[in-house]
Protein backbone atom coordinates (compact mmCIF):
# COMPACT_ATOMS: atom_id res chain seq x y z
CA UNK A 1 0.00 0.00 0.00
CA UNK A 2 2.84 2.34 0.60
CA UNK A 3 4.26 1.90 -2.52
CA UNK A 4 1.18 2.64 -4.65
CA UNK A 5 0.33 6.09 -2.65
CA UNK A 6 4.49 7.32 -3.59
CA UNK A 7 3.28 5.91 -7.07
CA UNK A 8 -0.12 7.60 -7.02
CA UNK A 9 1.69 10.77 -5.09
CA UNK A 10 4.60 11.14 -7.93
CA UNK A 11 1.61 11.51 -10.41
CA UNK A 12 -0.27 13.89 -8.52
CA UNK A 13 2.69 16.04 -8.74
CA UNK A 14 3.70 15.45 -12.19
CA UNK A 15 -0.01 16.18 -13.38
CA UNK A 16 -1.39 19.05 -11.28
CA UNK A 17 0.79 21.82 -12.83
CA UNK A 18 -0.12 20.78 -16.28
CA UNK A 19 -4.06 21.20 -15.19
CA UNK A 20 -3.27 25.22 -13.67
CA UNK A 21 -2.91 26.89 -16.74
CA UNK A 22 -5.68 28.25 -19.20
CA UNK A 23 -3.23 28.57 -22.05
CA UNK A 24 -4.87 26.67 -24.94
CA UNK A 25 -2.88 26.44 -28.07
CA UNK A 26 -4.96 26.57 -31.35
CA UNK A 27 -3.50 24.82 -34.69
CA UNK A 28 -4.58 26.56 -38.18
CA UNK A 29 -3.75 25.94 -41.79
CA UNK A 30 -4.54 27.48 -44.51
CA UNK A 31 -3.90 28.27 -48.06
CA UNK A 32 -1.33 31.32 -49.01
CA UNK A 33 -3.93 33.31 -50.77
CA UNK A 34 -1.26 36.54 -51.62
CA UNK A 35 2.25 38.04 -51.07
CA UNK A 36 4.07 40.77 -50.32
CA UNK A 37 7.65 40.12 -49.78
CA UNK A 38 10.07 43.46 -50.28
CA UNK A 39 11.70 41.80 -47.61
CA UNK A 40 12.53 38.26 -49.01
CA UNK A 41 11.29 36.75 -45.82
CA UNK A 42 8.59 34.42 -47.66
CA UNK A 43 10.83 33.42 -50.42
CA UNK A 44 13.48 32.67 -47.66
CA UNK A 45 11.06 30.52 -46.33
CA UNK A 46 9.89 28.90 -49.76
CA UNK A 47 6.70 29.76 -49.27
CA UNK A 48 4.06 30.77 -52.50
CA UNK A 49 0.93 31.57 -53.30
CA UNK A 50 -0.86 28.35 -53.26
CA UNK A 51 0.84 26.58 -50.28
CA UNK A 52 -0.31 25.25 -47.47
CA UNK A 53 1.17 27.44 -43.93
CA UNK A 54 0.75 26.35 -40.45
CA UNK A 55 0.27 28.66 -37.81
CA UNK A 56 0.11 27.91 -33.60
CA UNK A 57 -1.74 31.11 -31.59
CA UNK A 58 -1.41 30.55 -27.81
CA UNK A 59 -4.91 31.78 -26.43
CA UNK A 60 -5.05 32.34 -22.30
CA UNK A 61 -8.94 32.60 -21.29
CA UNK A 62 -7.73 33.71 -17.58
CA UNK A 63 -5.54 36.75 -18.53
CA UNK A 64 -6.70 40.14 -20.50
CA UNK A 65 -5.21 41.15 -23.36
CA UNK A 66 -2.93 44.09 -24.28
CA UNK A 67 -1.89 46.70 -27.06
CA UNK A 68 0.88 48.60 -26.97
CA UNK A 69 -0.05 52.95 -27.52
CA UNK A 70 2.29 55.49 -29.12
CA UNK A 71 4.35 56.32 -25.78
CA UNK A 72 5.17 52.81 -25.69
CA UNK A 73 2.65 51.91 -23.08
CA UNK A 74 0.63 48.96 -22.25
CA UNK A 75 -3.12 49.11 -22.12
CA UNK A 76 -5.24 46.88 -21.09
CA UNK A 77 -7.77 45.37 -24.39
CA UNK A 78 -11.20 45.36 -22.64
CA UNK A 79 -13.25 41.69 -22.59
CA UNK A 80 -10.16 40.55 -24.62
CA UNK A 81 -7.88 37.54 -23.89
CA UNK A 82 -4.05 37.42 -24.09
CA UNK A 83 -2.72 35.77 -27.42
CA UNK A 84 0.77 35.05 -28.56
CA UNK A 85 2.18 33.58 -31.50
CA UNK A 86 3.91 30.22 -30.90
CA UNK A 87 4.82 29.60 -34.31
CA UNK A 88 4.29 31.00 -38.04
CA UNK A 89 5.96 30.72 -41.08
CA UNK A 90 8.21 34.11 -41.25
CA UNK A 91 11.40 34.37 -40.01
CA UNK A 92 12.62 38.38 -39.76
CA UNK A 93 11.68 40.77 -37.33
CA UNK A 94 8.00 41.08 -35.33
CA UNK A 95 6.49 44.52 -35.78
CA UNK A 96 3.98 44.09 -32.56
CA UNK A 97 3.74 44.65 -29.00
CA UNK A 98 0.40 43.72 -28.90
CA UNK A 99 -1.32 40.57 -27.69
CA UNK A 100 -4.73 40.18 -27.66
CA UNK A 101 -8.01 38.48 -29.21
CA UNK A 102 -11.38 40.49 -29.03
CA UNK A 103 -14.38 38.54 -29.59
CA UNK A 104 -17.59 39.90 -30.29
CA UNK A 105 -19.79 37.76 -30.40
CA UNK A 106 -20.95 37.86 -34.36
CA UNK A 107 -16.72 37.88 -35.24
CA UNK A 108 -13.67 38.07 -33.89
CA UNK A 109 -10.06 39.71 -34.37
CA UNK A 110 -6.12 39.17 -33.18
CA UNK A 111 -3.78 41.32 -33.03
CA UNK A 112 -0.20 39.05 -31.71
CA UNK A 113 2.64 37.91 -32.86
CA UNK A 114 6.46 36.89 -31.26
CA UNK A 115 9.77 37.70 -31.72
CA UNK A 116 10.15 36.85 -35.49
CA UNK A 117 6.73 37.96 -37.03
CA UNK A 118 3.41 39.93 -36.48
CA UNK A 119 -0.12 38.17 -36.82
CA UNK A 120 -3.17 39.84 -37.52
CA UNK A 121 -6.06 37.14 -37.15
CA UNK A 122 -10.03 37.82 -38.38
CA UNK A 123 -12.94 35.55 -38.55
CA UNK A 124 -17.26 36.34 -38.89
CA UNK A 125 -20.03 34.68 -38.54
CA UNK A 126 -19.60 33.38 -34.87
CA UNK A 127 -17.73 34.02 -31.65
CA UNK A 128 -14.41 32.62 -31.44
CA UNK A 129 -15.30 30.52 -28.10
CA UNK A 130 -17.60 28.56 -30.68
CA UNK A 131 -14.89 27.79 -33.20
CA UNK A 132 -13.99 23.92 -32.79
CA UNK A 133 -11.54 21.49 -34.59
CA UNK A 134 -12.55 21.52 -38.37
CA UNK A 135 -14.04 25.31 -38.28
CA UNK A 136 -12.67 27.86 -40.26
CA UNK A 137 -11.05 31.11 -39.31
CA UNK A 138 -10.74 33.34 -42.34
CA UNK A 139 -7.88 35.36 -42.90
CA UNK A 140 -4.24 35.47 -41.17
CA UNK A 141 -1.88 38.26 -42.03
CA UNK A 142 1.88 37.80 -40.64
CA UNK A 143 4.00 40.47 -41.34
CA UNK A 144 7.71 40.97 -40.57
CA UNK A 145 10.65 42.84 -41.12
CA UNK A 146 13.90 42.26 -42.52
CA UNK A 147 16.86 43.90 -40.54
CA UNK A 148 19.28 42.15 -43.01
CA UNK A 149 17.69 44.21 -46.15
CA UNK A 150 17.10 47.69 -44.96
CA UNK A 151 14.12 46.96 -42.72
CA UNK A 152 11.98 45.76 -45.65
CA UNK A 153 8.82 44.37 -45.12
CA UNK A 154 7.28 41.21 -46.03
CA UNK A 155 3.43 39.90 -45.31
CA UNK A 156 1.63 36.39 -46.35
CA UNK A 157 -1.84 36.76 -46.44
CA UNK A 158 -3.13 33.02 -45.79
CA UNK A 159 -7.14 32.50 -46.24
CA UNK A 160 -9.52 29.95 -45.07
CA UNK A 161 -7.83 28.48 -42.43
CA UNK A 162 -8.87 25.46 -40.88
CA UNK A 163 -8.62 24.46 -36.88
CA UNK A 164 -6.70 21.56 -36.99
CA UNK A 165 -5.79 21.14 -33.59
CA UNK A 166 -6.87 22.49 -29.97
CA UNK A 167 -4.39 21.28 -27.06
CA UNK A 168 -3.61 23.06 -23.60
CA UNK A 169 0.22 21.68 -24.09
CA UNK A 170 1.84 23.53 -26.49
CA UNK A 171 3.09 21.64 -30.00
CA UNK A 172 6.63 19.65 -29.32
CA UNK A 173 8.96 19.43 -31.60
CA UNK A 174 9.87 16.13 -33.00
CA UNK A 175 13.62 16.10 -30.98
CA UNK A 176 12.49 17.84 -28.13
CA UNK A 177 9.13 15.04 -28.16
CA UNK A 178 11.25 12.13 -28.30
CA UNK A 179 13.67 13.47 -25.22
CA UNK A 180 10.62 13.80 -23.71
CA UNK A 181 9.32 10.10 -23.90
CA UNK A 182 12.73 8.75 -23.23
CA UNK A 183 12.81 10.99 -19.82
CA UNK A 184 9.35 9.43 -19.01
CA UNK A 185 10.39 6.01 -20.05
CA UNK A 186 13.44 6.93 -17.35
CA UNK A 187 11.16 7.39 -14.71
CA UNK A 188 8.75 4.38 -15.30
CA UNK A 189 11.15 2.39 -15.34
CA UNK A 190 12.80 4.13 -12.15
CA UNK A 191 9.59 4.27 -10.40
CA UNK A 192 9.17 0.68 -11.44
CA UNK A 193 12.80 -0.57 -10.09
CA UNK A 194 12.35 1.29 -6.90
CA UNK A 195 8.80 0.37 -5.69
CA UNK A 196 7.99 -2.58 -7.62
Amino acid sequence: MKKFLSVLALLVIMVLPAQAFASYYYTLEGTVGALSDGGGLASAAGISIGDTVRYVIEIDTDRAGYRTVGNGQTKTVNNSYYTSLYSGTLNGYGSTANGYLKDRGYGYSAYTGNDNSAVYMNGWGSSFANLGIGDTVQQIYESAYNADSNWQYSQVTAINLKITNISNVAPTPIPAAAFLMLGGLGVVGFVKRRFF
